[in-house]
């Protein structure tokens, strides 16, 4: 399968502390990976460390065999959009002005066909200040679908879901399954990783405890570990506790 990103002993730093230590790491086309582990495990980092914000992992990060430290960072989002958490918008601005800054190309009707499918076209003309936590983060999946292009090969999300109801949940859960592009996405709710993710990759005590399949990864053993509460995952797949 054709490699979209790789790590090759690739160290999680926060500031001068380490993490994650050095592991190797491949998602292929098509692989939709859940990122999971404890609070303050390193997930988020991650995701960082794979847009390229510390300097020093670039050149163990590799976007379709290329390192970071070799890829401008308009050639890195050519390939790549990012749903952060959260959209802190610093200035007064309108919904459909938030998704030009990030695709000023693209036409103000297709601007509207991506509101529409967030549910968000009837606040086209809204202040982004104005909108609910769950709209604005809804806001944040718009402004990376506007920005896919035949190039774009990865989707890279954190806590994508965290802000949404039950039924948004089950809306973009589906939206996801239906990219034909590789996807990381850091997750809480473990039973959203049968939903939607085919790989996952689970992190604990400073390192990359287990990776690979959902039904390898998602075993009772395994999430105990790297939880540190008694969990059980049942015939279906489900886990509870």
């Amino acid at each position: 399968m054709s490699a979209v990103l790789q790590c090759r002993q690739l160290s999680v730093l926060a500031g001068q502390k380490k993490l994650i230590v050095p592991f190797d790491w491949q998602v292929n086309a098509g692989e939709r990976w859940a990122v999971l582990g404890q609070n303050g495990v390193g997930k988020t980092v991650l995701l960082h460390a794979l847009l390229g914000v510390d300097a020093r992992c670039r050149p163990n990060i590799y976007l379709s065999g290329v390192p970071l430290s070799e890829l401008s960072v308009q050639r890195q989002a050519q390939q790549r959009v990012w749903i952060p958490q959260r959209y802190d918008e610093p200035f007064t601005i309108t919904v459909t002005q938030a998704l030009r800054s990030v695709a000023p190309d693209v036409s103000i009707e297709y601007i509207l066909n991506q509101l529409a499918v967030f549910g968000l076209r009837k606040h086209a003309q809204a202040w982004v200040h104005q909108l609910s936590g769950g709209e604005r983060q809804r806001l944040t999946w718009a402004m990376a679908a506007v920005r896919i292009t035949e190039t774009t090969r990865l989707w890279l999300l954190d806590e994508p879901f965290s802000a949404q109801d039950i039924a948004w949940q089950r809306r973009l859960l589906q939206y996801l399954r239906e990219q034909k592009h590789a996807l990381i996405a850091t997750v809480h709710d473990l039973n959203q990783v049968r939903a939607f993710a085919t790989h996952v990759l689970l992190l604990a005590d400073g390192k990359v405890l287990a990776q690979g399949g959902v039904q390898d990864v998602m075993c009772t053993a395994r999430l105990t570990e790297a939880f540190g509460v008694a969990l059980r995952v049942n015939d279906a797949g489900w886990v509870s506790i």
